[in-house]
């Protein structure tokens, strides 16, 4: 089962800022993880990290950091940052 994929608003205007490399492996991650949901294995090298409730990290290279928030039918991205930025954001919450 594919879960529908959406990005915030806030996720939209973050990832604008990076360059347009960034902005590819971050697309190419995106993909990467809906095509590997629910297939423990595959998704084994994305770098993902459950946070809190139903959030978890994607590492992107080596400095990004993608929040997403895991629903039953969807997922919904909502910040990227370094590492520092994450923390920063996961006390919003």
């Amino acid at each position: 089962m594919s879960r529908e994929i959406f990005l915030s608003e806030r996720f939209r205007t973050v990832v604008r800022e990076y360059p347009k490399p960034v902005r590819v492996e971050i697309g190419k991650s995106i993909d990467l993880l809906q095509e590997s949901l629910g297939h423990p294995h595959r998704h084994a090298g994305l770098g993902i990290r459950k946070l809190i409730s139903s959030y978890f990290e994607m590492r992107v290279g080596l400095d990004v950091r993608v929040i997403f928030r895991l629903d039953v039918d969807a997922i919904t991205f909502v910040f990227a940052g370094t590492h520092d930025e994450v923390r920063r954001f996961l006390k919003q919450l």
